[in-house]
Formats: structure tokens, sequence, C-alpha cells
């Protein structure tokens, strides 16, 4: 069964160098930690939670999304936490390429694809 071709506006979507869309209706937080691999879609609606990361001065980004993804509406991306010995801390969320998020997922794991 093939699906059918989706069809978008230009003004709804800011488009990057490297092909990235990403939708002017999603809620992107801590976008100096998301990392965009190429060609993802980041539909209306979609939260990305960059702005959850460990604390002290790593500057490891704390959602890395693949190439060719993508994220549908509503969806919420945020990393993984775990309390070990006492310490709550948040790990990476790495997703694979050419992964596609259905609608209303919420995704917190560590890796996706």
């Amino acid at each position: 069964m093939e699906l059918p071709y989706t069809t978008y506006k230009k003004s709804d979507y800011i488009e990057t160098d490297t092909g990235n869309k990403v939708s002017r209706q999603s809620l992107i937080n801590g976008g100096q930690n998301i990392v965009l691999g190429g060609k993802t879609i980041v539909h209306p609606h979609c939260t990305i939670r960059g702005d959850l990361r460990r604390s002290g001065p790593t500057h490891q980004a704390s959602v890395l999304i693949g190439r060719f993804c993508s994220l549908g509406p509503y969806s919420v991306l945020r990393p993984p936490y775990k309390t070990y010995k006492g310490v709550f801390s948040y790990y990476p969320l790495k997703i694979g390429d050419f992964v596609e998020i259905g609608e209303g997922s919420i995704v917190e794991a560590a890796s996706v694809g």
C-alpha cells in the first residue's frame, strides 16, 4: 500500500540549509541542544524538549534526530531520565535515520531506529 503525497504550504514551515522543514506551529525548547540530521520534517504542534539535559559543563546535545525522519503532529520527544544513587539525570535521545514518529506519540527513550 502506497501512502499519498503530503503537500504543505511553504509559508507554514521554516526550511534549513540541510533541507529540514520545521513547522512554525511546533514547539522547540532548548534549540541549541537539538541536532536535526537533514531532510527531516517537524509537523505542526510537535514538541521537542532539548532543554532537558544533564547538568554540568557538558556540551553534548540532548536530542539527536537522524536524516529523512518525520515527526508527526502532536508528538512529544523528550530525553529519558534516571535516578542513580540518589542523583536525578537526563540522558541523550537518539533517533536514527528513516524513522517516522506517529501522530500523538510520546517518545522518551534512549534510542529509536
